[in-house]
């Protein structure tokens, strides 16, 4: 990636926001929330924290230095550093929302926050909002910068792995902050590490999440009109055989959201009560009808 000048930066940043307003209005939303989580949630407890974030609190522990300040020296350091081995998209979009955490931050401080009398509570909160957050960034394909981009550029530049690595750094951060946090605030931080964990797979999943119905029936001709005149959908058709009868069947295999899935199943059942029908759970479906490649 050429080095751009500010201008020329900020230019490619608002063509980007033209092309994807709907990411620039979820990784906004999505900001908000983790930094809320950070000042509100996370701070008042002295919880341990993970990533770029986790070092931006220690250094609100140990010199009471804003985060905000941390966060953004971090990230505009980690991107220079691996300016030319990232994707421009990549790299703008890090740099938004690493400048707007910052911003949330500075202004979340500006006020006073109730404090919980359950420690445990407040780490589970913590852990929902900060998942809550960084779910809808990652949904829309953007980063929250820190580790992010030192295992985006390190894949690129070397082929490592980006789980594990990820993992290891989180660790190290995490345990490094027993040096300035005791092992019961250590631990209440992991707590909220794991529901963050959770929630980010839960936000991620629920957007995409879908039933898959295979349906073997003899009734063909009907299921096959209401497929596609009454739900609107396309279905792929199989012809099947059975192992012990021998006797032929189609089998319909379609992709339906919860709702039409309850429609199909009592559709089916009305005209072919001996009908097959098969429901399992989809996380994401990507094609025609559903997500677009582009958006993975």
């Amino acid at each position: 990636m050429e080095f751009m000048s500010p201008n020329r930066l900020v230019g490619r940043f608002a063509e980007l926001v033209r092309r994807e307003w709907n990411t620039f209005w979820l990784a906004t939303v999505g900001t908000v929330l983790m930094s809320f989580a950070i000042v509100a949630l996370t701070i008042p407890y002295r919880f341990a924290g993970a990533g770029l974030a986790g070092i931006a609190i220690l250094t609100k522990y140990v010199w009471d230095i804003s985060p905000a300040w941390a966060i953004a020296f971090g990230n505009v350091f980690l991107l220079g550093w691996g300016w030319k081995v990232l994707s421009p998209r990549f790299v703008l979009w890090t740099l938004y929302v690493s400048m707007l955490t910052s911003g949330a931050v500075a202004f979340f401080e500006l006020f006073s926050y109730p404090m919980l009398q359950d420690e445990f509570l407040a780490a589970i909160l913590a852990g929902v909002f900060g998942g809550l957050g960084i779910g809808l960034v990652f949904r829309v394909g953007a980063s929250t910068g820190g580790t992010d981009v030192i295992v985006m550029a390190a894949r690129k530049r070397w082929g490592v792995d980006v789980g594990m690595y990820s993992f290891y750094i989180n660790i190290a951060i995490l345990l490094g902050s027993w040096f300035v946090v005791d092992l019961e605030k250590l631990l209440l931080g992991g707590v909220a590490l794991y529901v963050e964990s959770l929630v980010i797979d839960s936000v991620l999943k629920s957007f995409d999440r879908r039933k898959q119905i295979t349906v073997i029936t003899s009734r063909d001709d009907e299921v096959r009109r209401f497929i596609l005149e009454v739900l609107g959908k396309s279905a792929t058709v199989v012809k099947a055989e059975g192992a012990y009868t021998g006797d032929e069947r189609m089998m319909f295999i379609v992709v339906v959201n919860r709702r039409q899935a309850m429609e199909l199943k009592r559709f089916v059942v009305s005209v072919d009560p001996r009908a097959f029908i098969v429901l399992s759970d989809v996380a994401e479906v990507v094609g025609e009808g559903f997500k677009h490649w582009k958006h993975i």
